[in-house]
This record gives structure tokens, C-alpha cells and sequence, in this order.
């Protein structure tokens, strides 16, 4: 586990599974507030409610804070697309592919100090459940107010590869019995009829109930699954009876956007580059935001959480 630090930010990072991060706090006067789940520890089952760590459950421990989703990003239906005029047969195909293929592997090390940290992995160097040759960067950052992660990746094969990509951090649900306010600029959602994370057709706008563009509470009881469209702008996660407020912004590349919030003490707004099921989408002439790379080319892009404190 590796820690890196601002005067405003304490981040916790595992290389050896994924760099995920692990617990992140800010500084709220002589306070360090957890604003992502607490996962530095394994969750007991027997622990009471009241003695777990932040944004923590008992019936459905997180083992990571945030992860990365490479090659892709989220789900490929049945782990199946066609690319190139070839049909592409993925692992896991009973529960469909799904975040990507690189969160649990160990990663290098290339460079750290106080408040960075850049690691790096190699398809080569693993058994990796995609089919092309290609390389991973992942810096996180830490710089006063901002906490940023950059995700690189190159396409080391001789042939042209589908990318996509994306980062997927959960948020606790209450800092001090606080609920947060969200504000989130998209203004379409892709279709699911089915319930399955799975987008059905191409995104219509958004209905009454996914709504964000306006501050509105996340309510605990608001059951959501499901992959926004257009993202334009920076996404608020404010805990205003805290005096806490995060403003997520990301690079443009990253037009769509997850939000995940279960029946648990944590909910997730995730920042991607593609769309769930985006190579199928490709297929039926639906932009998705499926990238190509040729050999050699790179795919990069940056997430930053600036916090405001009250």
C-alpha cells in the first residue's frame, strides 16, 4: 500500500492489485474526512454497522475505493463483438466482459514521491482475457485542492485494436449524516429495457428521474444503474450540510457517464470514454464512443476531484 499526500488530500494506492485506489480523505480544518470508501482493510461479517469503515457494508464489502476499466470500458454483451470482420469471443460470456481486464493484476512501479505515483503494465507480461498486445500507463496525482489520475494506454499489436476506458470511483453515501447533491451535465441515457447494464439502442434524453442537470439529492432509495450520454461539463458531488464539495472534471474524450447507486453506503459517478456495450453498438451503426487504435497509437485522458471545504 502506498500513500501520497497534499495538504489537502491523503490518497491510498495498491500496485500490486490494479493501483486501485484503497481509501482517499481530504482535509476539512484539523479533520481527514473519508469521501470514498474506506477498503484498506478486509470487512469482517460479523463487525456492527456502526464499527465499519466509511462507505463500507457488511453484506457486500468493496475491495477497492476506485479502479480503472481498460481495454474497455464497463460490459461487452455475452463477451462477444465483431472487429475487423472477425467475431471476438471474450472470457466470462455467462455474465457478459466486464471493467476491463487489467484491475487486479499487479502493475511497476515507474517513479513515486510524496505526492505522485506512475506505474505501468504490459499485456505481454500476462495472460490477459483480450485478444491484442498493448500497453498501460496510470498516474495518480496529488496537488493542493486536486486529486488527478491520468489513464494511457498504446496499442502494441500489428493490427488495429478497439479502445475504450474509464475510471469507476464510489463515493461514500454520508459524511457526519450528510447526503450529497449532485449536479451532473449530460442529457441523454442509453436505453435498457432488459435491466441489464446494456444499452438496447441508440441514448434518447433523459427522463425526470435521471435528471441531474440541476442540483439534486441522490436519494438512498433511488435504485440506478445506468450509462448517461453527452457529458459537457464538471460533475458536483456536494455533501452541503458537510461543507464538503468535490467537482469532477475530465478530459473531453470522456463523454459519457455511470452512475451506479445501490441499496449501500456508497454510490459511484464514473467518467468513461465509451459507452457500456460500445463495440456492439459500433456494430449496429450507433456511436458509442468505440475508439480505434492503429499500431503504435495512444489513447489518453485525465480525471481530476478538486475539494471545497466550508
Amino acid at each position: 500500500m502506498i500513500r501520497i499526500e497534499s495538504d489537502q488530500w491523503r490518497l491510498y494506492c495498491n500496485p500490486d492489485m490494479g493501483v486501485q485506489w484503497m481509501a482517499a480523505e481530504i482535509r476539512k480544518q484539523s479533520q481527514w474526512v473519508a469521501v470514498v470508501p474506506d477498503c484498506r482493510e478486509r470487512v469482517p461479517m460479523e463487525a456492527l454497522v456502526e464499527g465499519l469503515p466509511a462507505g463500507q457494508s457488511v453484506t457486500a464489502p468493496l475491495p477497492a475505493a476506485s479502479f480503472h476499466m481498460l481495454p474497455y470500458s464497463n460490459r461487452i454483451r455475452d463477451g462477444r463483438f465483431q472487429f475487423d470482420q472477425q467475431t471476438i469471443q471474450l472470457e466470462h460470456a455467462d455474465a457478459h466482459a466486464i471493467h476491463g481486464a487489467l484491475r487486479k493484476l499487479p502493475w511497476q512501479i515507474v517513479a513515486k514521491d510524496s505526492s505522485s505515483l506512475h506505474c505501468s503494465i504490459s499485456s505481454a507480461d500476462h495472460e490477459l482475457n483480450w485478444p491484442w498486445a498493448f500497453d498501460a500507463e496510470i498516474m495518480h496525482r496529488v496537488d493542493g485542492a486536486a486529486l488527478s489520475s491520468t489513464l494511457t494506454m498504446t496499442n502494441r499489436d500489428s493490427r488495429d485494436m478497439p479502445a475504450g476506458f474509464g475510471w469507476h470511483p464510489y463515493f461514500v453515501r454520508q459524511i457526519n449524516g450528510a447526503a450529497p447533491v449532485l449536479t451532473l451535465p449530460v442529457d441523454a441515457v442509453f436505453p435498457d429495457e432488459n435491466g441489464d447494464c446494456l444499452p438496447d439502442g441508440p441514448a434518447i434524453p433523459l427522463p425526470t428521474e435521471l435528471d441531474f442537470r440541476q442540483a439534486r439529492a441522490l436519494g438512498p432509495g433511488q435504485r440506478i444503474d445506468c450509462c448517461l450520454s453527452g457529458l459537457d461539463g464538471d460533475c458536483v458531488i456536494d455533501w452541503e450540510d458537510a461543507g464538503i464539495r468535490l467537482t469532477m472534471t475530465a478530459d473531453e474524450i470522456c463523454r459519457y457517464l455511470i452512475l451506479y447507486n445501490p441499496d449501500m453506503p456508497h454510490f459511484a459517478v464514473e467518467p468513461v470514454t465509451n459507452a457500456n456495450d460500445a463495440f456492439n453498438l459500433a456494430t449496429r451503426g450507433i456511436d458509442g464512443g468505440m475508439q480505434v487504435l492503429r499500431p503504435g497509437q495512444s489513447l489518453e485522458a485525465t480525471m481530476t476531484l478538486n475539494v471545497e471545504t466550508r
